[in-house]
């Protein structure tokens, strides 16, 4: 979840002595640890600390060598060397979770309690950890071409928008494989069942720092996003290794798998319309697109839809030096829709603020949203496209359109910038030459959607009611192929109960660390504009 970043350090213990400390040279970046097979701990950021953990490239053939993986960690202010890791596990896929506990360091104290340590990671390919991938090979102005030939907007913009996006997709992966095959040849080996065994053999390193047998090591963790798919894959194939699991804010993994996502529109109109309600209902002086009724909102927010649909707006840039030429079009309204849904609550005083301004005839706000909506990444679609080589629905021209129209008749307002916003059709000309141990087929436990063995300890999955990203069907159906796992939900708008903070699911988290294997369920209110 890169979009959330932004970190703020205080000092904090590590868990270590403060001799340990003093002694060792306090690391800012992860370029100043070495990699070691060993688990071992630097101080770094001034409060935490930093490992470079080195793991097979591939754990059914060793011998092809090693990468490294970097972890973070904060210990809770009354944790101890021996006390329990909580593996935080980011989203994405692309997300860094060496960002993600240094943004939220003093949150995971409130969630989980302070006696325990709490650590971060960076999954294959991201950021900090080994396997970068440079698709453009540092060609800036090749990158920049595609995206003006593929990055056309809406879906169905006009006519040819469709075969436009699907035919220039393959570029995309041409590049990809170019650059692996001739610059970075283990690029690829970036995969979901792979990352899990990485977790596994972070978990098993642990317990051998404690003195602890590592055969019977278990892992907690809670798991954002895409990160619940690395946790549904862990527990596929490491069952009895569960330790304490939370799964927030859960993504259909079988889905996440196939590239083919049809559960996440579930609820994104759903979860548009309380903007209305909750405008209205915070009146004028609180909502700038305040009307009569909620209905009276959405007919005027509906009106600047047709409006930039059937005629974008041009700007001139006169009068504002820090404006360039540009238009105003449909899909830069259609891509604040879909931002504000990341954080509703918090995002709809600013939408509003932008409807009334193009209300009046200013839509200045609007400019650029949809370029600077880019989520294009290499290591995002590393991941994801490996991950989906082997069982890609996504290929044809016939399924691009197919799946495009599923998402536009699901969702009147994200359905058609959805597809491009996502672009699963950039995986259809990646080859990756991969061995079966990094697909989810060819690991311990075969396909993710077939487990029936109770896990060792159930998994907790979260959900809010109304989730627009990760919807609550997903969290259903993920929680109905894990044996003895619980749903938890919370009744609130938004993705995952992170940034809604309820106190009683909090509650209710403490609870299942501290080893209640029932949590008392019901469904906790969240409703603000503000």
């Amino acid at each position: 979840m890169s979009r959330f970043a932004n970190a703020l350090f205080f000092l904090m213990s590590l868990g270590l002595t403060a001799h340990s400390l003093h002694d060792r040279a306090m690391a800012y970046g992860f370029d100043d640890i070495e990699p070691s097979a060993n688990l071992t701990w630097a101080p770094c950021f001034d409060a935490f600390g930093c490992s470079r953990l080195e793991v097979p490239l591939d754990y059914a053939n060793r011998s092809l060598g090693t990468t490294s993986i970097a972890f973070i960690k904060l210990a809770g202010k009354n944790a101890t060397v021996e006390s329990p890791s909580i593996v935080l596990v980011p989203g994405g896929p692309g997300g860094s979770g060496v960002d993600l506990l240094l943004t939220y360091q003093t949150l995971v104290g409130q969630m989980f309690g302070e006696q325990y340590n709490f650590v971060s990671f960076d999954p294959r390919g991201v950021y900090n950890s080994g396997l970068h991938l440079d698709c453009f090979s540092g060609v800036a102005e090749a990158r920049l071409a595609f995206y003006r030939l593929h990055r056309t907007g809406a879906s169905n913009i006009s006519s040819t928008s469709f075969e436009e996006q699907y035919y220039s997709s393959s570029i995309y992966g041409e590049r990809c494989n170019n650059a692996v095959e001739n610059k970075s040849p283990h690029s690829y080996y970036v995969t979901t069942p792979a990352v899990a065994r990485d977790l596994l053999t972070f978990t098993e390193a642990e317990a051998e720092m404690a003195g602890q047998s590592p055969s019977a090591a278990k892992l907690w963790c809670y798991s954002i996003s895409y990160g619940t798919v690395i946790g549904s894959t862990f527990a596929s194939m490491f069952p009895d290794r569960v330790g304490r699991m939370v799964l927030d804010g859960v993504l259909n993994a079988e889905q996440y798998y196939n590239n083919y996502w049809t559960d996440n529109v579930d609820q994104m109109d759903e979860a548009l319309a309380t903007f209305s309600t909750f405008c209205y209902s915070a009146g004028p002086a609180n909502c700038s697109f305040w009307g009569p009724t909620p209905a009276n909102i959405t007919e005027r927010m509906d009106g600047i839809i047709r409006q930039l649909q059937n005629h974008p707006v041009a700007l001139s840039g006169v009068g504002d030096p820090d404006l360039l030429p540009t238009m105003v079009t449909y899909s830069d309204l259609k891509t604040l829709f879909l931002n504000t849904l990341y954080t509703p609550l918090a995002s709809f005083p600013s939408m509003a603020e932008i409807l009334r301004q193009a209300e009046q005839g200013n839509f200045s706000a609007l400019a650029g949203m949809y370029d600077q909506s880019n989520s294009i990444t290499d290591a995002r679609l590393a991941i994801t496209c490996t991950d989906s080589y082997r069982r890609n629905k996504l290929t044809t021209i016939e399924e691009f359109k197919t799946w495009a129209e599923y998402t536009i008749s699901k969702s009147k307002y994200i359905g058609d910038i959805y597809p491009i916003y996502l672009e699963g059709i950039l995986c259809r000309s990646f080859r990756p030459q991969l061995p079966d141990s990094m697909d989810i087929r060819g690991c311990d436990a075969g396909d993710i959607s077939a487990l029936k063995v109770p896990t060792a300890f159930p998994i907790l999955f979260a959900s809010n009611t109304i989730d627009p990203i990760t919807p609550l069907i997903s969290a259903r159906k993920m929680s109905s192929r894990f044996a003895g796992s619980v749903l938890l939900m919370q009744e609130a708008v938004g993705v995952m109960y992170a940034y809604t903070r309820n106190v009683s699911v909090v509650f209710s988290i403490r609870s299942l660390t501290k080893g209640r294997r029932t949590v008392t369920l019901e469904r906790f209110r969240h409703t603000s504009m503000a």
